[in-house]
C-alpha cells in the first residue's frame, strides 16, 4: 500500500477508538475528563487529515485510473481490503468507491474476468454498507438494498459462459455471487428459487469438473445455510410444498448435526428449534423451554459469536415471543425471566471489550434497538437506549446532551415571554403553573439526547467524526429520522420523542430538509420540534462567539427555523447562559456520564 493509504488506516483506526467514552473509564474523572476532551479536539485533527488524504492523494488516482500502472491499481485494491474484511469494515465506503472505479476500468477495456471480480465486491461492499439499514422498511431502504443485488445478479448471470471461463477465479466470483442473490433481495420466493439453483449447480459434476479447485463442499454448506435462514417464514402459510420441503431439508442438513452434539453451539442449534416451532413440530411450552435453557446456560461474559447469539439474539427472540403471543405477558414467570434474561443482555453489551468492538457487535445492537420489548416488569425502552447510546454512540450521545442543554435554556426564554407556547404538548398543558417552567426543561434535554437517536440504529455516528460522507452514506443517513420515530413511537416510555426525532432536519416552512413525511402542523409536538432543529444548529454554527451563531440562525427565521424559536436568541440574558453552556462544551456534560457508566459497569 501507499504511505497515504497506511496513514488513513491508522487514522481511522485511532479515531474508532477515541470515540468510545468508555476508553481510560477506570481512571479518576478529572484525568478520564481531560482525555475526552484531548480526544474530541484529536479527532477533529485526524479528520481533517484523513479529507487531506482522499482529496490530494485517492481522489485524484482514481480520477486518473486509465493512467494507472499494475502496481498503482495492486496498491487500490490492497487498500480497499484493508478497509473492508466483514467484520471490522473501518471504511465501506472508500472500499466501494475504489471498486466502483475498478469496475468502470475494467469494462472500458472489456475485462470480462476483471468485470466479474469487480461486480463481485462492488456487491459485497454495499450489501455491508446496507446492512445498517436492517429493520428499516421503506422505498429508499429498499432502494438501497436493491443495488447490491443488482450488482451481485450481473455477475452471476454469466453462468450461462461458465465453461468459457478458464479461470477458475471468475467462476468461483460467478457462483458466489449467484448465492449471495438470496442474501440481498426481499422476495421469499426468490431466495428460495435462487439457493435452490445455487444447490443444483454446486452439486454437478460437470461444473465441478469445470472449475476442480473450486471449494465445492464450502459453496454447497454455505448455501445450505443461507436456504435454511428462511425458517422463520416456514409458519407463514404461502409457500408450496416443494419451497417448505427445500427448506426444511436445508435445516435438517445444517442443524441436525449440533442436535446431537454433547455440547452444541447455540447459534446453530436455537434455529433448529426454531425451525421445528415454525413448523409445528413442537409447540410454543416447549419453544421456550428449550430457549430458556440455552440462555440461563450461557455466562454474560462469553463475547465469542455463540455467546453473542445466546446474550443477545435470543433474549430479543424471547422478547418478540411474547409480543406475537400476549397471553404470556400476563404470565409473572415469563416476565420474570424475560426481565433476567433482558439484565443479562445488557450486561453483556456493556462490558464488552472496548477494543474488540466491530461491525458485527452493532448488527446485535441493531436487533435491540429494533425488537426490544417494553412491558410492566423489565427495563424500559429508556433506560436501555440511554445505555446503548453512551457506550455506542460516545461523543455523539455528549453532543446531543449539549443540544439538550441549550434547547432547554431557549425554552425557559420562550415561556418568560408567552407561557402557554408549548401547551399543545398534552403533559406541558396538564402541568401546574408551578411546576411547568422544570417540566418543560427536563423535556426539552431529554429531546436533545434522543433527536439524533436513530444514528445507533444505522450505526452511522461514526462518520461524523472520520470524513465527510459520500452521497450513498447520506441517504442512510437521512434515515436516522424515520427509524428513531418509527422506533421511539412503539414504546411508551420513548413515545413523546418520535416526533422531534423525525422532524428535526424538516424546515420550519416545508420548503427543505427531510423526510418529507414530516408535517409540522399535524404534530402536537412542533413547537419542541422547531426549538431542537434550531439548538442542534446553534450548537453547530458557534465557533467561539454565541452571537455569531445566533445570527446566522435567525438570517434562516421563518425559512428554515420558527420565528418565534429565532427571536429568543434576541434576548440578551439568555445569550450569556448560551455562551457560559458553549464554552464550558461537552466538559459540562462529562460528569453526568462519568458517573452513569461506573454505574452501568460496575
Amino acid at each position: 500500500m501507499r504511505a497515504y493509504q497506511e496513514r488513513y488506516i491508522e487514522n481511522i483506526k485511532e479515531i474508532d477508538a477515541l470515540r468510545n467514552i468508555f476508553t481510560h473509564a477506570h481512571a479518576s474523572f478529572p484525568e478520564w475528563q481531560e482525555s475526552r476532551i484531548r480526544a474530541r479536539e484529536r479527532m477533529r485533527l485526524l479528520k481533517e487529515e484523513n479529507l487531506a488524504l482522499l482529496f490530494d492523494n485517492l481522489f485524484p488516482a482514481l480520477d486518473c485510473l486509465h493512467e494507472a500502472g499494475e502496481e498503482e491499481l495492486s496498491s487500490l485494491a490492497e487498500f480497499a481490503e484493508a478497509l473492508m474484511d466483514g467484520s471490522t469494515n473501518l471504511d465501506c465506503g472508500i472500499y466501494i468507491l475504489i471498486h466502483d472505479a475498478l469496475l468502470s476500468l475494467a469494462r472500458f477495456h472489456r475485462d470480462v474476468d476483471g468485470t466479474i471480480r469487480e461486480l463481485y465486491k462492488l456487491g459485497m461492499g454495499l450489501y455491508y454498507q446496507n446492512r445498517s439499514v436492517i429493520g428499516v422498511e421503506n422505498e429508499t431502504a429498499n432502494s438501497l438494498r436493491f443495488q447490491d443485488e443488482m450488482a451481485f445478479t450481473e455477475a452471476g448471470s454469466y453462468i450461462r459462459f461458465f465453461e468459457e471461463f478458464g479461470n477458475d477465479e471468475t467462476k468461483g466470483y460467478i457462483i458466489r455471487s449467484l448465492a449471495n442473490i438470496a442474501v440481498s433481495t426481499k422476495n421469499t420466493r426468490k431466495r428460495i428459487a435462487t439457493s435452490a439453483r445455487v444447490l443444483e449447480i454446486v452439486q454437478d459434476k460437470a461444473y465441478r469438473a469445470c472449475a476442480p479447485s473450486l471449494p465445492w463442499d464450502r459453496f454447497l454448506r454455505m448455501t445450505y445455510q443461507q436456504m435454511s435462514s428462511n425458517r422463520h417464514i416456514m409458519s407463514k402459510g404461502d409457500l408450496s410444498k416443494e419451497e417448505l420441503s427445500e427448506v426444511l431439508f436445508a435445516c435438517q442438513v445444517v442443524f441436525q448435526p449440533e442436535a446431537d452434539n454433547d455440547k452444541p453451539n447455540v447459534r446453530w442449534l436455537w434455529p433448529y428449534y426454531e425451525m421445528e416451532y415454525s413448523c409445528g413440530f413442537v409447540d410454543l411450552k416447549t419453544t421456550l423451554l428449550r430457549m430458556e435453557k440455552l440462555i440461563s446456560r450461557a455466562k454474560f461474559d462469553e463475547y465469542d459469536p455463540s455467546g453473542l447469539y445466546a446474550n443477545v439474539q435470543l433474549p430479543i427472540y424471547y422478547g418478540k415471543l411474547m409480543a406475537e403471543n400476549p397471553e404470556l405477558q400476563k404470565k409473572p414467570r415469563h416476565v420474570y425471566f424475560l426481565r433476567e434474561a433482558y439484565q443479562k443482555m445488557m450486561r453483556t453489551l456493556l462490558t464488552y471489550p472496548v477494543e474488540a468492538l466491530n461491525d458485527y457487535l452493532m448488527y446485535y445492537v441493531n436487533l435491540v434497538v429494533t425488537d426490544y420489548l417494553e412491558i410492566e416488569g423489565v427495563a424500559s425502552y429508556r433506560e436501555v437506549t440511554a445505555c446503548l447510546m453512551q457506550r455506542y454512540t460516545g461523543e455523539q450521545y455528549v453532543t446531543s446532551c449539549l443540544v439538550g442543554e441549550a434547547a432547554s435554556l431557549i425554552c425557559r426564554a420562550i415561556i418568560s415571554e408567552d407561557a402557554h407556547f408549548f401547551d399543545d404538548i398534552p403533559f406541558i398543558k396538564e402541568c401546574p403553573e408551578e411546576e411547568k417552567e422544570k417540566r418543560l426543561m427536563d423535556y426539552a434535554r431529554d429531546c436533545g439526547i434522543y433527536h439524533d437517536f436513530g444514528l445507533l440504529k444505522l450505526n452511522m455516528s461514526r462518520f461524523l467524526w472520520m470524513r465527510t460522507m459520500f452521497e450513498q452514506e447520506e441517504r442512510i443517513y437521512q434515515l436516522h429520522t424515520l427509524c428513531a420515530s418509527e422506533d421511539l413511537r412503539e414504546r411508551p416510555s420513548t413515545a413523546h420523542f418520535a416526533d422531534i426525532a423525525l422532524g428535526h432536519h424538516r424546515w420550519y416552512n416545508g420548503s427543505g430538509g427531510y423526510p418529507e413525511s414530516y408535517e409540522r402542523n399535524r404534530s402536537p409536538y412542533r413547537q419542541m420540534t422547531d426549538v431542537i432543529a434550531l439548538s442542534d444548529a446553534l450548537c453547530g454554527y458557534y465557533e467561539g462567539d454565541i452571537k455569531e451563531a445566533a445570527e446566522k440562525v435567525q438570517k434562516l427565521s421563518h425559512k428554515q427555523f420558527s420565528p418565534m424559536a429565532a427571536a429568543s436568541l434576541s434576548d440578551e440574558a439568555l445569550l450569556k447562559e448560551l455562551e457560559a453552556l458553549m464554552q464550558k462544551g461537552p466538559s459540562s456534560i462529562y460528569r453526568e456520564i462519568y458517573d452513569s457508566i461506573h454505574g452501568i459497569t460496575l
